[in-house]
């Protein structure tokens, strides 16, 4: 009896066996098949404003941005992501071309054009903006785009991030140019239960044939929780060779919001910050071969509200602010028309 049933078990095990693969095939198919789309996400950012001069009344529309961008799995490990700028301040630009491959679980590879890994304002997108206008730490320490590689690595056992990357030195509207020397970019941060987020990064690039080197660090600490927003942000800029005094950058800046019941407003918010830097140099060399201050130091106070409609994702925001620019001296101040100014701001992101 007992030899008859382990025969009959015997004859029924690759039938088993066969049903057991046949399953887990299919599992694994319809797995892969969630994981893939080729109908690609769109989604946009359009910033419409309204500015005037508080020095001497003159006043300007701009479409900020009509931003569009689209991408999508097309496979379960790789990525495409596309954005396109249709109307930045009435110019057309491509910001991001790049695939994305995820060969294992918390790593992902990308390459194309994307934006350099640092600073946490500089790497926020428009949509996300907490002020009409972003702070000079991220204007003009933090904001670059480039063509090259860079990993992102997330710790399995924790909330901490990792990413960094190499990249082009030269303009990322030309990719033909040939490159002596690269731009290298890496950052960190950590995600605490309780709403604190550290982060820290480091990026060295030569901005052009015809310039110096510039070696940049930057820190932010922010917190969330209760309605409130609260973030700063350091930056420091060394120039190689001496060829131009360091230069600091900085922005703290507090929001709070709460919900409403509106048909028309659902969320309302307030703003302000604290933003400024000392005299800092873009590093190219004007016709002397000198580093001459390109932008002045400058402290600013902006404060402002936001009403918002928020369903899901998606969102509308009618944004006014005012900014306070104080200058090192009045020789140092830039035409009045960008100075001291109220900002009137219209969002929609989808």
């Amino acid at each position: 009896m007992i030899i008859r049933l382990l025969t009959i078990l015997l004859c029924l095990a690759p039938i088993y066996c066969a049903a057991a693969e046949t399953k887990a095939d299919t599992a694994a198919t319809t797995t892969e098949k969630a994981k893939t789309n080729y109908i690609p996400a769109f989604h946009g950012t359009f910033r419409a404003f309204y500015e005037m001069s508080t020095a001497t009344g003159e006043s300007r529309f701009m479409v900020r941005n009509a931003r569009l961008a689209a991408g999508g799995n097309v496979l379960p490990i790789a990525s495409y992501f596309l954005q396109v700028d249709l109307c930045d301040r009435g110019r057309m630009k491509i910001l991001d071309a790049y695939i994305s491959v995820s060969p294992a679980k918390g790593l992902k590879l990308m390459a194309g054009q994307m934006r350099v890994p640092f600073s946490v304002s500089a790497s926020r997108a428009p949509a996300l903006y907490y002020f009409a206008n972003r702070p000079f730490v991220a204007k003009h320490f933090g904001n670059l785009r480039a063509v090259g590689v860079k990993a992102g690595y997330t710790l399995p056992s924790m909330p901490l991030y990792f990413e960094g990357g190499v990249f082009n030195g030269t303009d990322m509207s030309d990719h033909t140019g040939w490159n002596k020397h690269l731009t290298y970019s890496v950052k960190a941060n950590y995600t605490s239960s309780f709403g604190l987020k550290p982060e820290i990064g480091f990026m060295s690039r030569l901005p052009g044939s015809e310039g110096v080197r510039i070696n940049q660090l930057n820190a932010s600490l922010s917190w969330k929780g209760a309605g409130w927003y609260i973030e700063g942000e350091y930056g420091y800029r060394h120039y190689t060779g001496k060829s131009h005094k360091a230069s600091h950058a900085y922005s703290i800046f507090a929001d709070y919001g709460f919900p409403l019941r509106s048909r028309i407003v659902n969320r309302w918010s307030f703003q302000a910050r604290f933003d400024g830097l000392t005299d800092a140099s873009n590093g190219k060399f004007n016709s002397e071969g000198k580093l001459k201050t390109t932008w002045p130091a400058c402290r600013r106070i902006t404060v402002g509200t936001t009403a918002s409609y928020l369903a899901g994702p998606v969102h509308c925001d009618f944004r006014i602010n005012f900014e306070q620019y104080f200058y090192s001296s009045k020789e140092a101040a830039p035409d009045p028309a960008d100075n001291n100014k109220l900002v009137a701001a219209l969002i929609l992101y989808f």
